[in-house]
């Protein structure tokens, strides 16, 4: 490729490249909260909803797609995560969360780390609770995740702690108790769910999982898993030909500043290029880090079908007085529509460290991207969907405010229309 194609203003002056232009709607401001998102069509009228919560005063709280009115449907302490599956069985979107986090991560009491479930009761009254279903006491519980992960019949909970099931900062730099959960015949009435320890042995300070049908090994029907954690970047899957789950590490992700007691991985997502649905993957680095590495390969194939070579293309400033850094979430999707991904960096501040970076992979052999600034307001998360029904994709954010962690200033819940597809 000659030297004037690799000229970044040869590509946006001639169209090849369009700028990126979002336009803002914000939902909530000035709130003293701020953690979680999802993007959920929750009664049912093909629109995308938003659904948020937080640590802070622990509200989870329904924006209602199109007039975006608030509707508060539970309030728990700590909450952290929530994932989305129909677990009653009628057909409706519940809601499965984790909670009561306590002082997690870096002192963890006993009675820290609890699942439960809002079932969505598909009338929807003003500021009517959902009712609550408990699942289980699983300490220092930071994700879940609802698949088929060793069969393809009845839904399966995964519990992911942050750290080791040791009390008082003892369990840091343990093994975490990778729990899974078969979903009830009768989950209404079903009481505590039944689990079972899958790993306790490979992983530790997990911050994020990132979950796909990755085929090889794990079948084309099963979910498995990419684990962002001390260890690096990790394919975990359930072995249907072994019946045993397995692992296959990908990357040892950042090891620079094991001085300060964080490595690996802390985020992973992966980007479509022309037919490749794994052209490369992009990682935040180590545990609230403040580096963006790309991953890159030679040949084609799945997820696992390396090698990948990491190279650091980001930083965003300097670790805190606490040995953390302003990134907190990727994504890849194609927002400019012409069939590869772009992907989006969440930071949760503060200034100039914040906001939401849109980078465009322009050459990768080569390795030409080009990033812009899409948003100001502190992100900890970004969900991607067509919010407005134009057949372009959009994102919505909300910002960082847990206490312990980060307080960033002026903590929003926003929409991002795409105004430039």
């Amino acid at each position: 490729m000659d030297k004037e194609a690799l000229d970044i203003h040869g590509y946006l002056n001639d169209g090849t490249v369009k700028i990126p232009k979002f336009k803002k709607i914000t939902l909530a401001e000035n709130q003293k909260d701020g953690y979680w998102i999802s993007a959920i069509d929750i009664n049912g009228n093909g629109k995308l909803d938003i659904v948020t919560s937080g640590l802070a005063e622990g509200e989870v709280v329904w924006y209602e797609n199109p007039t975006w009115e608030k509707h508060l449907i539970a309030k728990f302490p700590e909450p952290v995560a929530i994932d989305v599956a129909d677990i009653a069985g009628n057909g409706r979107k519940d809601l499965v969360i984790s909670h009561n986090f306590g002082t997690c991560a870096f002192w963890c009491r006993p009675e820290d780390g609890k699942i439960s479930w809002l079932e969505n009761p598909g009338e929807y009254k003003e500021n009517t609770p959902w009712k609550r279903h408990f699942v289980s006491d699983l300490l220092a519980t930071h994700r879940v995740k609802i698949g088929y992960f060793t069969q393809s019949e009845n839904l399966e909970l995964l519990g992911i702690p942050v750290v080791g099931c040791k009390p008082y900062g003892e369990g840091i730099h343990q093994p975490i108790a990778m729990t899974l959960f078969d979903r009830p015949k009768d989950p209404v009435n079903a009481g505590d769910w039944k689990g079972r320890v899958i790993n306790d042995t490979d992983f530790r300070l997990v911050h994020d999982v990132l979950l796909g049908k990755y085929g090889g090994y794990s079948g084309e029907k099963h979910d498995s898993m990419l684990i962002c954690s001390e260890e690096g970047l990790t394919w975990f899957y359930y072995n249907i030909e072994t019946g045993k789950w397995d692992s296959a590490p990908l990357s040892e992700g950042d090891r620079e500043y094991e001085d300060i007691g964080f490595t690996g991985c802390s985020n992973i997502a992966y980007g479509k290029l022309g037919d490749d649905p794994y052209g490369y993957m992009v990682s935040l680095d180590p545990f609230h880090g403040n580096k963006l590495a790309l991953y890159t390969r030679r040949n084609k194939g799945g997820i696992a079908d390396g090698p990948w070579t990491r190279k650091v293309i980001d930083t965003y400033g300097d670790f805190d007085a606490h040995g953390q850094g302003a990134t907190h979430h990727v994504i890849c999707a194609d927002f400019d529509g012409d069939g590869d991904d772009e992907f989006l960096v969440a930071l949760r501040g503060p200034m100039p460290n914040q906001g939401v970076y849109y980078y465009k992979v322009i050459d990768l052999e080569q390795g030409l991207i080009e990033r812009w600034r899409v948003s100001t307001a502190s992100a900890s998360l970004i969900v991607i969907g067509d919010f407005n029904g134009d057949g372009r994709l959009d994102f919505a954010t909300t910002s960082y405010y847990t206490p312990g962690f980060f307080l960033c200033d002026n903590a929003q819940v926003n929409v991002f229309i795409n105004d430039f597809a």
